[in-house]
């Protein structure tokens, strides 16, 4: 049974946010005090707010995790990938990315990525036969922890193991758990300038469904251009393969804007210039909660 991709992501966000607190007893003057006490305390809470940061918009991720006890919902509204120097058009359509992160403490948070709708064309002829498949995507589960700089400095530094579990439909994974362990960090080097890079290991499988190593590595150039606007552009590589190893390399660059303190908007693409050369526009949102 075929379930729509919007239905899919209601019932993933009712799970994921809170109910609404009750309403407060205008006749009652003890509930009344408890919850204005409550009013302020996470009030204050928010005074002591660290600036937000998201895992969306790049390949490199942040360092920094999600505070104690904050939700971040980071969503993908839309991104589109198109295959380069191809006979025939091969096109990927992934619909409403959500990254849920919880902060489980004030160094480490849980993540899990899932996108409820991947849909995938390619064209063809009678040599080459093109196909068409849609359906769920595989979930990614993540931890995050911030060995250091979540409370301030130049140098921050992360550590995230992940695992994703084969759950995707319609022909959209390879039906196999994959995982691995990636290294993120970020250096503050002045004129509103920073610089962030990453180092991974995966374990991923192949189409002869044998497990092999598949390293990969980031460095990005971050630009505070205003106070609420910011940029960034960076190189990725990964050590895949096919039938052979081959080198997968891109050059990504977006934006970011702060809608509010709790609201970011961002925008990129990516450009798959080796291996499997490919654009990748995006757009997203994320907001804290």
């Amino acid at each position: 049974m075929h379930h729509h991709p919007i239905f899919l992501t209601i019932c993933l966000l009712s799970l994921l946010i809170p109910p609404l607190s009750h309403a407060v007893d205008a006749g009652n003057p003890d509930e009344n005090h408890s919850n204005a006490w409550k009013l302020s305390t996470f009030e204050n809470h928010h005074h002591n707010l660290r600036e937000m940061t998201t895992d969306r918009g790049d390949l490199t991720g942040t360092p920094f995790t999600v505070m104690k006890g904050f939700f971040h919902l980071e969503t993908g509204i839309f991104d589109y990938e198109r295959r380069l120097h191809t006979e025939h058009s091969h096109e990927t359509f992934n619909w409403g990315e959500i990254n849920a992160r919880y902060g489980l403490t004030d160094a480490l948070d849980f993540q899990l990525i899932w996108r409820p709708y991947t849909e995938v064309r390619k064209d063809g002829d009678t040599a080459d036969p093109g196909f068409h498949k849609s359906g769920v995507n595989d979930l990614f589960v993540r931890f995050k922890y911030n060995l250091i700089g979540n409370e301030g400095g130049d140098f921050a530094l992360a550590v995230l193991p992940f695992v994703k579990v084969p759950v995707a439909t319609g022909g959209i994974g390879n039906d196999m758990w994959e995982g691995g362990l990636k290294l993120i960090s970020q250096k503050k080097i002045g004129g509103n300038f920073t610089f962030g890079s990453s180092l991974g290991a995966n374990i991923s499988v192949d189409e002869d469904e044998s497990s092999y190593l598949r390293p990969t590595a980031t460095a990005q150039l971050g630009f505070e251009i205003t106070e609420k606007l910011g940029a960034f552009t960076e190189i990725y590589a990964s050590w895949s393969k096919d039938d052979e190893r081959y080198w997968q390399t891109a050059w990504n660059f977006g934006l970011d804007y702060d809608l509010t303190e709790h609201i970011i908007l961002d925008v990129g693409l990516f450009w798959f210039f080796r291996g499997e050369e490919a654009l990748t526009p995006f757009i997203g949102i994320s907001w804290r909660f």
